[in-house]
């Protein structure tokens, strides 16, 4: 990550994980013909039109991973041992290719296939997706946005799509009183019922951030914004969304820009809130979150476990500062887990980090009193893991490795794809920013959440690919008083 110079601006974190107005700095008619681009509306009616020619669905196996792509959704299958991913984008550093393809990860042969059905969505990143296993499994999908492919142009969509994974076909799901146009919003599924919260637009007039918060209802297929009482999240983007039983839920984090007077300042959040219904009453609470709770950090990625009541926190980016004036990003590969029972955080170490001498065994087990306050271990089988504290022995004997040399797995990064299928823990591509360029990801790890023993490697990172873009965009964005370069953490 570069330095910044003028703290009054856009810092470290923000310029990582940034991305609007860069791609909303022309948009007149006169600019894209010289640049020989299409309207985009009219782009993606094409594409629509397209999609919709397909007369039936096609199916065929990759002969290797997909290629490199950050944003996508990913998600569990609801009825098989299977990940979904869904549209995402690429770019280069001169370009931006948006996806709209399908595809489906076999954990138990490794395989990837990509689905073609008729009636597809088109091409989107930032996007939300659900699965639910009635009526034989669907994914659902919610808004996102598209870029030209020279980011001239920015679209956000407020449409709605089901895919039916039994038939194998789309559909476009029209339903009045939903949510406006976003991206960078969250979206889970609570019983019958599909809740989107929050997210940002910008029209090239207006930036808007939103902390509205919708239902949509499975059974008759209509849209509900709700009005839940108590002290809500602020408007914001890229937060963690997670559900808690059917009926609750919790939200962390996310991302807003707040304007005071003739300025603007980013701000990325860390507060912690439920959502609860009894009966007929929704009820926002601020939680505390505990003192292990993740510094302010953009760009986290975040699974829930079907299973239990925790959730899992990957990677993220935030702010160092150097001196006075300069700041730096500052890329994280930390994991952590969410109790969403209590909502308290807790530092996830691996055995496969931890080191002990001889005299460590399995009835050498005395924890000192001062860190019993701020260690809790939770033993499946013949494994343990530390939850909480740093990695410092709290066990007598134990001798721990320093974690950069013991690390395995995904490595620093921002906004990766992240999901949990029959209690194994996804973690696929995202986001690298080295010397100010930003480079999509492609690898793919898996951990095993009842042995926590080690990080296993689906898909190794190829050499990072050639950069085409130039130094001086970035010093024209950062000379541009009224412009980010990026904005990725709007997105994810």
């Amino acid at each position: 990550m570069g330095k910044k110079k003028n703290k009054n601006k856009v810092s470290g974190a923000v310029k990582t994980a940034a991305k609007t107005e860069k791609k909303l700095a022309n948009k007149l008619k006169k600019e894209l013909a010289n640049l020989g681009e299409e309207d985009i509306a009219k782009v993606i009616a094409e594409i629509e039109r397209e999609d919709a020619k397909r007369a039936q669905a096609s199916e065929k196996l990759l002969p290797g991973p997909p290629s490199a792509r950050a944003y996508a959704s990913l998600t569990p299958h609801p009825t098989n041992n299977e990940l979904i991913i869904f549209g995402g984008e690429y770019h280069d550093g001169q370009k931006t290719e948006v996806y709209n393809e399908l595809l489906f990860y076999n954990p138990a042969n490794n395989q990837w296939k990509l689905l073609k059905a008729p009636g597809a969505p088109p091409p989107r990143s930032a996007h939300q997706a659900v699965a639910t296993p009635a009526n034989k499994g669907e994914l659902w999908v919610f808004g996102g946005e598209f870029t030209s492919p020279k980011e001239t142009q920015f679209h956000h969509y407020k449409d709605l799509w089901c895919f039916s994974l039994a038939e194998k076909k789309w559909e476009k799901v029209v339903a009045p009183n939903g949510p406006s146009s976003r991206s960078g919003h969250r979206m889970v599924l609570l019983g019958r019922n599909i809740v989107v919260f929050g997210g940002y637009s910008d029209d090239g007039r207006e930036c808007r951030y939103f902390d509205d918060i919708y239902a949509f209802c499975l059974d008759n297929r209509q849209w509900t914004k709700l009005t839940p009482s108590g002290r809500a999240p602020s408007a914001r983007s890229a937060c963690i969304m997670l559900p808690f039983g059917s009926d609750s839920l919790v939200v962390y984090g996310g991302f807003s820009r707040v304007r005071e007077g003739r300025t603007e300042r980013t701000h990325t959040h860390t507060d912690l809130f439920r959502l609860t219904q009894k009966g007929s009453s929704l009820t926002w609470r601020s939680l505390a979150g505990g003192p292990l709770a993740p510094p302010a950090r953009a760009g986290l990625a975040a699974a829930l476990n079907p299973h239990n009541s925790r959730a899992y926190v990957f990677g993220g980016v935030s702010d160092v500062e150097e001196t006075e004036e300069d700041l730096r990003g500052e890329m994280s590969d930390d994991l952590q887990m969410l109790d969403l029972e209590s909502g308290k955080w807790h530092n996830v170490t691996l055995r496969s980090e931890q080191q002990t001498t001889p005299q460590n065994t399995a009835q050498n087990t005395e924890v000192p009193d001062a860190a019993k306050e701020i260690v809790t271990v939770v033993t499946d089988e013949v494994f343990t893991m530390k939850l909480g504290g740093d990695p410092v022995p709290s066990v007598p004997g134990a001798v721990l490795s320093p974690r950069a040399a013991a690390r395995s797995g995904p490595s620093a990064r921002m906004s990766a794809m992240m999901a949990v299928q029959r209690s194994t823990l996804y973690v696929y591509g995202g986001v690298l920013e080295k010397d100010e360029k930003q480079f999509y990801l492609s690898d793919m790890y898996s951990l095993d959440l009842h042995k926590l023993n080690e990080w296993k490697t689906i898909i190794e990172q190829p050499p990072l690919p050639d950069w085409l873009g130039s130094d001086s965009e970035h010093e024209e964005s950062e000379s541009d008083s009224g412009s980010d370069d990026s904005e990725e953490s709007d997105e994810e």
